[in-house]
Order: structure tokens, then sequence, then C-alpha cells
């Protein structure tokens, strides 16, 4: 899961470095591969030409006078696109590139001071390139600012950090798991998600029909958006795309990826024109063709669950939509499916045909009440970003049941959590590791401490929310006392997590000790 911390700020207010934000969240138990910047390069400012020559020994070079604010520099560029007037990025003498350090010289006997620079000049892989990012030197608006930094003006100032989670860890999967993770660690706040639009028109119930005749989904919600318009996204949403590693393509196309990536609930936009007014979820006949958009033909066995219009597969459910009902650029009308698969069939499926970051998800689990989030999301971004009219009405079936609660007494976790620690803790207090014990009798003594404030502050919040826990959070809970023992045979020397019922307690070298409530908690408040 590769994280952009724009995009993370979305959610939560937070001034940390990338660095250290990947390494807080190491301490929490989610490691990383990498954390960087999206454009690691140095010594770059916005400039304007004033001049542009033909180079007199070149017939493709131009002597270009460039005005960066503080001076005028001298720069020789071969770029075809090179003209008076046109604002650009200049890599002064000096900077450091993905691919090379600039240099100022001699080229052909006229001086040069510097660089101007393309697209692909800053580091960007390949597959988010357009063919002008590479062909000609990059075109800066009229609203750039002389002197000002190129970076921060294409809104590509951003950090990405690169995590390698766990399995049981599907929930940060999306911006919004990380947020409620990143809010826990620095006891910030996450900003609601903004799901306001307008409906009009014939309810889609009276027009468009849904039949699931497999107990493989639990969950299909489908909406109409008509009237939309195909062409390129605001910028900010192609960057976040980018940093998290997935290719643009258009407004569209881009707000079903950025709402998996926002919300970890997958979609699937069809042309509403070639679909018709039915969509079927079913289980696959043996040996059932189905050409996916990557234009591969698939041959399927009846255990791969598919989407289906009234006659035929339209696509792999979980896994990748069908060529034939692909979002096109003439595309005007647009049928969104939100679902639940069943994770096993999925991961089967995608294991055996192709993994894909919608079967990624799939097969961790979804939370219910984020199909719902995502497929109001999706609308929002549609009316706002394509000029798009969202039809009245959702067309529904669920049977997930997850509102089922039960009733929660603070007071009697209370005295099952202590019943489970001091016993757990006299357990452990027998080790013959003097440095494990004193640290173990220090943590209790500070838990027993801490833990009057920690209970009524959880039953305050619990009542501000008017919240209940469901029986599944209940039992992550009570399970959670089953880390102690793996914990205590961590090989990391410079600290041990012990993970409690309502308390993440952070323990290191120097036997200090940090609490946090536990993420189960802090997701429910």
């Amino acid at each position: 899961m590769k994280l952009s911390t724009n995009f993370l700020k979305d959610y939560i207010d937070i001034d940390v470095d990338v660095k250290q934000l990947a390494e807080d969240m190491t301490r929490v138990g989610n490691e990383y591969d990498s954390a960087s910047n999206l454009i690691n390069a140095t010594k770059l400012v916005i400039g304007q030409i004033t001049e542009c020559e033909p180079h007199p020994d070149s017939d493709h070079l131009h002597l270009c006078k460039v005005n960066i604010g503080t001076e005028v520099l001298d720069i020789v560029c071969g770029a075809p696109n090179a003209r008076t007037g046109l604002k650009v990025i200049v890599a002064l003498d000096g900077a450091v590139l993905p691919e090379k350090t600039i240099k100022k010289g001699m080229i052909r006997g006229q001086e040069s001071n510097g660089m101007l620079c393309s697209i692909a000049e800053l580091g960007l892989e390949h597959k988010f390139l357009k063919p002008e990012d590479s062909e000609g030197i990059a075109e800066l608006g009229e609203d750039a600012e002389i002197g000002g930094n190129p970076i921060k003006y294409l809104q590509m100032d951003d950090g990405v950090i690169d995590f390698e989670l766990t399995a049981n860890r599907g929930d940060l999967l999306s911006i919004l798991g990380m947020a409620y993770e990143v809010g826990a660690i620095y006891d910030k706040k996450v900003k609601d998600v903004d799901l306001k639009h307008k409906e009009s028109g014939e309810d889609i119930n009276k027009t468009f029909k849904t039949e699931v005749k497999t107990e493989n989904c639990s969950k299909l919600l489908v909406k109409k958006v008509e009237n939309v318009k195909i062409e390129e996204s605001p910028i900010f949403i192609k960057n976040r795309l980018i940093a998290s590693g997935i290719r643009p393509i258009n407004n569209v196309v881009d707000i079903s990826n950025y709402v998996m990536l926002e919300l970890g609930q997958p979609l699937h936009f069809y042309d509403a024109d070639k679909l018709g007014n039915k969509l079927v979820v079913r289980m696959a006949e043996d040996g059932e063709k189905l050409t996916t958009l990557d234009n591969v033909e698939r041959t399927l066995t009846s255990e791969d669950i598919v989407i289906a219009d009234a006659t035929h597969g339209v696509g792999l459910a979980g896994v990748m939509g069908g060529l034939e009902t692909e979002v096109e650029p003439d595309t005007k009308n647009i049928i969104i499916e939100s679902a639940i698969f069943d994770s096993v069939k999925v991961r089967k499926t995608s294991k055996k045909i192709v993994r894909s970051e919608a079967s990624n998800r799939f097969e961790k689990g979804l939370d219910p009440e984020r199909t719902t989030m995502a497929i109001e999301r999706a609308c929002k971004l549609l009316e706002e970003y394509a000029g798009g009219t969202v039809v009245t009405g959702t067309v529904e079936y669920d049977k997930t049941n997850n509102k089922e609660k039960i009733k929660f007494e603070i007071e009697n976790l209370n005295a099952e959590y202590k019943v489970l620690i001091s016993q757990k803790i006299k357990d452990l207090t027998n080790t013959t590791n003097e440095y494990q014990r004193e640290m173990i009798e220090n943590t209790y003594k500070e838990l027993e401490k801490d833990k009057t404030n920690r209970i009524e502050q959880l039953q305050k919040l619990l009542e501000q929310q008017q919240e209940d826990l469901h029986t599944e959070k209940i039992k992550k809970l009570k399970t959670a006392i089953e880390y102690f023992d793996d914990i205590l045979k961590s090989n990391e020397p410079n600290r041990y997590i012990l993970e409690c019922l309502i308390d993440k307690i952070w323990i290191y070298h120097d036997k200090s000790v940090k609490f946090e409530l536990k993420p189960e908690i802090s997701r429910l408040i």
C-alpha cells in the first residue's frame, strides 16, 4: 500500500516529515519498505524564456535567455517546443535529478547555466507519462510565479510511504483507514467524508433491476449518473493516483480508482447504454468465456463469480470488469456497482487469472458501511468533476446483517479487563529474564495508574458518539491478550509492544511507557 501524505492530509491535520511518519507507523506494527518524496529533485525553479534564438552551430538547439526572478540565465536547450514567453522548469547549476546532476558548461561553444526540464526528467515512472511529457520541456501555466517552486506549483510536493502490510490489516488499504491509524498515534480527529450530492429524475428502481443468484455476494448497490463529460481529471486527483501507483486515464475512470484508494471499497463503472437495464450476480458456467478490460479472453469455471447483464457475463466479480461495457471517451451515462463478494472465491479467481488492486481489497474483507459510503462518494465526485446528474434512488441488495449490535457496559469490560491482564501479567512475571520481568512489572504499575482515567475517557467519548460496539469488535479485543507471548519473543532489542484490551502500550529500551487507545476503539470513536 502506497500512502500519499497529501491524500492523508485531506482527512487528518498533521505536520510530520514523511520519514518520521513512517517510523511512527512502524512503532505500532506497520512496517514500510520505503519513504521518500514523490519527486526527488533539488535546485529547481520556475523561469520564463525571454529570448529564444537558433544555435549557430546546430540545427536543433536553441540559445535561451531565462528569467528566474533573481537573474537571467543563458541556457542551451534542444526541446522542439522551446519559445519566447514560455514558463518552464529550470534545473540550476548543481541540481540533482533522478538520473543526472546538472552542471554549467559549454555546449557547442555556447555557455549554458542550467537545463530546462521535461516532466519525464523529474523522475516519474514511464507508465504515468503522456507523450508530450518526454517529447519536450514542460509548459507551465501563465499563473506560474517566476522564481517559485515548480514542484509545489505542479502539486507534486507529496510524500510517499510504501507499507508492507500484514494480511490482517485490510483496514489500512485505504486513506481513511490510514487516517484512523495515524489519528490514534498523534491523537488527532479524522475528518468526515463528504458524501453530499443532488439527485433528480425518476427513481432508478423503476427502470433498473438487480438479481443475486449466489450466496457469494452479500451486498450489491447500484446507482446511475447521467450526462457525464469525459475529460482529463483535475490535477489533484491525477497526482494522488500517481503517488499511489495508479495511472490516471480520464476523470470518470480516475474517480472510481480515487474512491477505492480513499475508502478501501472497489467500485466498477459500466457504460449504462451498453449494459442494459439489469445486473445479475451469479456463478460462471464451466468453460464460459469472458473478455476482460485488458482485452484478454478468459475461460471461467463454476468457482468464479460473474457479473452479467440479462443474457451474458460482463465482468469478473471482485477482479476485473469486462471489455464490452467499458467506459470510453464517448460514454454519457454510468451505472455504478458497489458490492461485497466472498473473499475466498475472489482470491482463488484472482490467483489463477489476474491480481488487481480491487481483488487485493476484496480478498481481505470489506466493511459493509464503506460499501454504501463509496457509492455515494463516487456520485458526489462525478457530479462535481464530471458534470454528471445523479439519478434518484439506489438499487439495494443487502444480506450482511451489519446492523446487529450488543449492549456494551464499560464497567463490565473494566472488570474482565482487569482479571485477564492481572492473570497474564502474573504468568509473565515468572519469566527468568530479569530485564523482561522488570519491564513487565513497570508496565503493570503504569497500567493500573492510568486505567481509571482511560476508562473514563473512553466512556465519555462513546457517550458523545452514542456508539455501541459490534460483537466482532469485542471478540477482537478479547483476543488481544494473546499477543503478549509473541511480542515478548520479539527480536527487536530497542522496544517491546504490549497490546491490551483497550490500551496500546509502547515500551522502549529506556523503560519509558507510552499509552495510546487501541485502533479498534479509535475507529469507533
